[in-house]
């Protein structure tokens, strides 16, 4: 068909673009730049990530704009996936299970890159990463509030509340030299979030109850 319409036209056919590999490549080494210095327990600037990744300088800035842009951007793409994964297994599971997995994914990637993310919540990279982060997880919280808080509660007002906890209990976990578990900090907020979070009622079917 193509074909006959480029006859008609006197175009010539052209087949669909293949996808450049390498914007994706160039993330994957800044990435595991990023874990190799965390590791090492390296101070985390542009000169060292791009010297680890053996990427030049101009295609770290085509893909971020700084270090605080790699913590967002992974921030934003950890909780597009905890979001879903959120809204499916409260569907399911319920609401305590899909919680604490909640938590759970969340923690394990800030534990796993606390040198980036633990300089971005601190504010040592600057303050405008840590606000970005709080406003991705504000939403995130909304998104929950606004299918499980009861209707006294403001959902906006709600996710302030929990958001801005959270990165606080975060930030100070990663600064510790000697932190507790990932368990145990999951329970311990487990027991904290309001109930309508971790446990909501169900539903009773009547719109006026």
């Amino acid at each position: 068909m193509l074909y006959a319409c480029c006859m008609l036209t006197g175009a010539a056919p052209h087949a669909s673009r293949a996808v450049d590999p390498r914007p994706a490549r160039t993330r994957a080494a800044i990435y595991g730049a990023l874990d190799r210095l965390g590791t090492r327990g390296e101070h985390l600037t542009v000169a060292a990530v791009v010297a680890e990744a053996q990427v030049s300088r101009s295609s770290f800035y085509a893909q971020f704009q700084d270090l605080d842009d790699v913590a967002v951007q992974l921030m934003s793409e950890l909780f597009a996936d905890i979001q879903r994964m959120d809204a499916n297994m409260r569907r399911g599971e319920g609401a305590r299970d899909a919680t604490s997995a909640c938590l759970k994914r969340f923690f394990t990637e800030c534990q796993s890159r606390p040198g980036l993310y633990g300089a971005a919540l601190n504010g040592d990279l600057s303050s405008e990463a840590r606000h970005r982060i709080y406003e991705i997880l504000a939403r995130n919280v909304t998104a929950t509030a606004g299918f499980s808080a009861p209707r006294s509660v403001d959902p906006q007002i709600a996710a302030t509340f929990i958001a801005a906890g959270l990165l606080a209990v975060v930030t100070e976990w990663l600064r510790c030299r000697q932190p507790t578990t990932e368990e145990h900090l999951r329970a311990q907020l487990m027991s904290l979030l309001p109930g309508w979070v971790v446990d909501p009622p169900e539903p009773t079917g009547n719109p006026d109850a």
